[in-house]
């Protein structure tokens, strides 16, 4: 006892019983205590000396932990003396127990109080939980507690189904298991939606929900406050565990508020002379659910509506809500640039202030890149501007952005659609379509523009793109793309001479606040799809149409639509499909056999048709749900108030994966997270969504990060507020296709297989430099480190050598070019100006130090931007 008086034996006190009081350095006794309080005294003082045993045991002071031990043995036999019993009794018990059940002594643990919970949420103790410390701790211990309950009663004032999406899997286990699940609503202050309060019922079948509303009181009247947030669980043990504090059933009352809360799954179960905490807290629930709560039935909800008023929309306007279109907030009528930009701004200036003419944004769909280009025109105060993109849609929307910027101070036209180029315009947004055709490039001076820009960079290498980049000469040259890696493997970012300005993902655009997270669940497919025709690089687009339009697949998904909802309004969902007939199929049974009203666009669609349709579905008020598309999506349309992405047909693409998941992810006023319902199966490439989802943007580069990471390195974990959540079936097929990619084939041949895959698709024989910042991510120097030369790796990859090739095997030619692909280590940059100035020379014979050195001196006079080296 660290500081307080010894307790005195019961047989030395008689008429005086000491009372602790717990006064540190005071010694205190109470005069003519009654065995009760003594009772009591001595349980309070056993709680507070293994307290102090615990603290001396964490600290590992040996003469600290025995003389706590010594205090808390003291404690006991106080106890035991009041039951007639001592020290030889308690030995002769311990041995018994030791012996029929196995003890310390042999490694075994007597009786396990606590059960293991995650790792970020610390150990398994009682212990405060703030959320502002870990957004998941709440969430993580509510699933581990439900993995180790018969039963569990939770009582929560406020409730949204954006955090039950979360624990739907966990609910679906726990009730599979026979588990028993009682939830205590409320309506208080008219706040939960009143379709939510129904929401989990349907969700999980087997959960039991009422609302906090004296029976005797009418449904529209408003019932007495009740504002608890208990969580109890009644472990299979027969122990109970308990969190209780501040932190409501809902998105914010779990991870985005500062929400305390206090979790044991010990002391809780402790009784003083009566029930334990527990017990108590149990008690207290079962009188609310069996005598002043109502079942949510059709009744209920009639009265309840009567009251519920919707909430008004927000309208602030700060970065962290940004509007509809991305740019940051106004001032006055000026409209400024948001965080991302701001930083795109200032690298994109430093660029230029060191000579350099062309370069590369790449930032994730969202976060405003045509604004971005706007403002970046606006601070080089150059002349014309050209903006190119693909779509007319995407042409439009630029327009109107620079507009924003510019309001009348320019005067743009637009070029395509029957619209013709002015040359008095301070600007053109040029359909490329249209731009690259031969009579309108000669009508245009390559120097009419001082700034061009290139939207969805990554089609650069499109052959009408090629005749538009080499006619223009621009004062600036910017491409913008979320995805510069190309599924055909060829290298777009040499057009902007590999000059990247400024590059955020979406992983870390998430993690920084600027796209909102995603609730991404991996539902099972049954699909059988090892029965459809591969073919190269996809499915067979007929037998994949009919594989996937069935009916029982399209409940499915229906099911998996109403189970997960939005944070608030109604369900705004896209759905991508696998070819017009199957998104036109989809929309139809959607619409006829589960009510939910979808309709299918596709390219086929008429642009008016296809803007009144996301007109409609933006419409809170207009009952349609979903959008069935084909590639129609995937870039250049926004549509900010998505609530849900559906793949509904197998995603093979990293590229294409993140741009789908990409047109979910803007902010929009009182969206807190978009749900991806992805359908799994056993199709090939099912590993793309699982690497995409840690932050990898191809096969390769999961596995040199597999190679490269510290030993005891887990796989990257999702941003913040993020949820992925894969049926069983589904992290099967996933393991089994890592799995596969990591032992299946030697390093050899998986870089074989990865150089003939390229082939394929380049239908050539590759470039070491088709591989630099290819869609596969594959280092060029791993075909060197691993076969010796690029010669010798083509060889091992059964292809052709060309007829310059064909003559180095053997020669000083070979050695010359190997001493530069492996012993050369060019980390001076003068190097590669040498070699560049060999290359513009005359073979070995003819070179000369002196023609080097004015080749080299020429090249850094011409190249002024490359002198900082």
């Amino acid at each position: 006892m660290k500081k307080s008086a010894p307790i005195v034996h019961n047989k030395l006190v008689r008429d005086r019983i000491p009372e602790i009081i717990g006064a540190a350095g005071k010694e205190c006794f109470i005069h003519n205590a009654d065995p009760d309080e003594l009772r009591r005294a001595i349980g309070n003082k056993v709680l507070e000396e293994a307290g102090e045993f615990h603290e001396a045991w964490q600290d590992g002071d040996s003469k600290e932990i025995l003389k706590e031990a010594a205090d808390v043995l003291e404690v006991v036999l106080t106890g035991l003396e009041q039951h007639g019993m001592g020290l030889e009794e308690l030995v002769a018990e311990k041995n018994r127990r030791a012996e029929n059940r196995g003890g310390f002594g042999r490694g075994i643990m007597l009786e396990s109080v606590h059960a293991p919970v995650p790792d970020n949420v610390g150990d398994s103790g009682p212990r405060f939980i703030s959320t502002r410390v870990s957004s998941s701790a709440m969430m993580d211990t509510i699933v581990s507690e439900l993995e180790q309950s018969e039963a569990t009663a939770i009582a929560s004032a406020f409730y949204a189904p954006g955090q039950t999406n979360i624990l739907v899997s966990a609910l679906d286990r726990f009730i599979a298991r026979g588990g028993t699940a009682r939830v205590l609503l409320s309506t208080m202050n008219n706040l939960n939606r009143p379709e939510h309060l129904s929401h989990l019922e349907q969700a999980v079948p087997g959960v039991d929900v009422k609302v906090f509303h004296p029976p005797e009181l009418p449904f529209s009247k408003n019932p007495p406050p009740f504002h608890a947030k208990l969580y109890l669980f009644s472990r299979r043990d027969k122990t109970g565990a308990m969190l209780i504090g501040s932190s409501n059933l809902t998105p914010s009352g779990m991870s985005k508020n500062i929400e305390w809360n206090y979790h044991s799954c010990g002391e809780v179960n402790l009784t003083r002379g009566g029930n334990s905490p527990f017990d108590d807290a149990l008690e207290e629930f079962m009188v609310c659910w069996e005598h002043q709560a109502v079942p949510v039935n059709d009744a209920f909800l009639e009265g309840y509506s009567l009251r519920y008023q919707e909430p008004g929309v927000s309208t602030s306007w700060g970065f962290e809500d940004t509007p509809p279109t991305g740019y940051g907030p106004t001032k006055r009528d000026a409209v400024l640039p948001n965080p991302s930009q701001a930083e795109a701004l200032i690298a994109l200036d430093k660029l230029r202030k060191r000579g350099i003419t062309r370069a590369a944004v790449v930032a994730a769909t969202g976060l405003g890149k045509t604004f971005l280009a706007a403002f970046d025109f606006l601070q080089t105060g150059t002349g014309r501007v050209l903006f190119i993109a693909h779509r007319w849609s995407i042409l439009t929307k630029a327009l109107e952005t620079f507009g924003r910027v510019f309001g009348p101070s320019k005067r743009f036209c637009l070029l395509g659609n029957g619209m013709r180029f002015d040359p008095g315009a301070d600007g053109c947004f040029a359909m490329i379509q249209t731009l690259s055709r031969e009579e309108h490039l000669s009508s245009i001076s390559p120097l009419h523009f001082d700034y061009m820009v290139m939207d969805e960079f990554h089609h650069g290498e499109a052959a009408s793109y090629q005749r538009v980049l080499e006619h223009f000469e621009p004062s600036f040259f910017l491409g913008l793309t979320a995805t510069p890696e190309r599924m055909d493997g060829r290298d777009v970012l040499r057009h902007c001479q590999y000059n990247v300005a400024y590059e955020i993902r979406v992983l870390d655009a998430i993690d920084r606040g600027w796209l909102v997270p995603f609730q991404y669940f991996a539902i099972h497919d049954e699909t059988d799809y090892s029965q459809i025709t591969w073919k190269r690089t996809d499915y067979d687009e007929e037998e994949l149409t009919n594989a996937l339009s069935s009916d029982t697949r399209t409940a499915i998904v229906a099911a998996n639509i109403r189970r997960y909802l939005p944070s608030t309004g109604k369900i705004k969902a896209l759905a991508f499909c696998s070819s017009v007939n199957h998104a036109r199929y989809t929309a139809e049974r959607l619409t006829r056999d589960h009510g939910i009203e979808s309709v299918s666009l596709t390219g086929e669609s008429p642009q008016e048709h296809r803007e009144i349709m996301i007109a409609r579905l933006r419409d809170e008020n207009d009952p349609l749900q979903v959008i069935c598309t084909v590639d129609l999506f995937n870039e250049g349309v926004d549509i900010p108030e998505l609530t849900h992405l559906l793949l509904v047909r197998p995603t093979l693409s990293f590229t294409v994966f993140l741009q789908q998941l990409g047109r979910g992810l803007r902010k929009a006023d009182g969206k807190d997270f978009v749900v991806v319902l992805d359908f799994v199966g056993n199709f090939r490439k099912a590993h793309v969504a699982p690497l995409a989802l840690q932050g990898f943007t191809s096969i390769h580069e999961y596995l040199q990060h597999r190679l490269s990471r510290k030993k005891g390195d887990g796989p990257r974990k999702p941003p913040a507020g993020c949820f992925i959540a894969p049926d069983i079936q589904v992290e099967r097929i996933w393991h089994n296709e890592i799995q596969g990619l990591v032992q299946g084939l030697p390093v050899r041949d998986r870089l074989r297989d990865l150089y003939q895959n390229v082939r394929a698709a380049l239908e050539r024989s590759p470039l070491l430099m088709d591989f630099v910042n290819s869609p596969h991510r594959a280092d060029p120097y791993d075909f060197i480190k691993e076969f010796g030369s690029w010669i010798k790796a083509k060889q091992y990859c059964d292809d052709d050598l060309l007829p310059m090739e064909n003559k180095l095997p053997g020669t000083a030619g070979e050695a010359f070019l190997e001493h530069l692909e492996k012993d050369l280590r060019p980390n001076k940059s003068y190097k590669m100006v040498v070699l560049k100035v060999l290359l513009e020379l005359d073979g070995p014979g003819g070179w000369r130090i002196k023609e080097i050195a004015r080749g080299f001196l020429d090249f850094y006079l011409g190249h002024r931007e490359y002198l900082f080296d």
